[in-house]
């Protein structure tokens, strides 16, 4: 009921800035992955061309899930979990989440089991983002939590998780997407796991009862015009 009442207050001030034809910024939101490795290109030519004015709030999934349902966030693309009853969702892209290392890691070029990787530093993401909620969704079905690896270091820089990588043995589980560049430079590598294959969806979501939804669905539309 508090979130449906946030939504109602939410629609009544969108309705008075129409009513008074006051123009409102749309607001994007995205994750920390989505912002920095797949959205850049087609958004960046997409806002270029168009006269739609934009405001773009990065921030991890949870922290954007709340932003909208308190109406500073109109619409934003995210890796992590939502309410379906509560949102809108449209799939904005499939990905793989994979595990990676420094390319002389010992674990490297060999298939590993799970309790291999529990001596080696695992470095995640904040509480709150998708990635991390990913991981931890994935541990619990193979009966392990982030208490099972010897040493866990929260990061939220993607950037810094990466360098960190690249002069250490940690590990960390990301999408290809992010790591794209240094798998093909060969500064990390791909260590692969014994019955470990995850794709995740990324969607593009906003309220289902917000006056908007249909302006959010045009530009998700418009957006997609450019991924093709």
């Amino acid at each position: 009921m508090y979130e449906y009442a946030k939504i109602q207050v939410q629609n009544e001030e969108i309705f008075e800035s129409q009513l008074y034809k006051v123009a409102i910024p749309l607001t994007i939101g995205s994750t920390l992955s989505i912002a920095d490795y797949y959205l850049p290109e087609i958004l960046g030519q997409y806002l270029t061309s168009s006269s739609q004015r934009c405001q773009i709030y990065v921030n991890n999934t949870q922290t954007l899930v709340q932003k909208m349902i308190d109406g500073e966030v109109d619409c934003a693309f995210v890796e992590g979990q939502f309410d379906p009853q509560l949102f809108t969702y449209h799939l904005f892209k499939n990905e793989k989440f994979i595990l990676v290392a420094h390319k002389d890691h010992p674990l490297a070029k060999q298939k590993i089991t799970f309790d291999e990787l529990l001596t080696f530093p695992l470095f995640i993401r904040e509480e709150g983002s998708g990635t991390r909620a990913i991981l931890e969704n994935y541990l619990l079905q193979e009966i392990y939590t982030l208490s099972s690896f010897q040493k866990v270091i929260e990061v939220q820089s993607l950037t810094m998780i990466k360098k960190m990588l690249a002069y250490t043995q940690g590990i960390s589980f990301l999408y290809e997407g992010v790591v794209h560049h240094e798998l093909l430079t060969g500064e990390l590598t791909q260590i692969h796991l014994e019955n470990f294959q995850l794709i995740r969806p990324m969607h593009f979501i906003y309220l289902r009862n917000n006056i908007n939804k249909q302006k959010y669905s045009a530009f998700f539309k418009n957006i997609y015009k450019e991924k093709l």
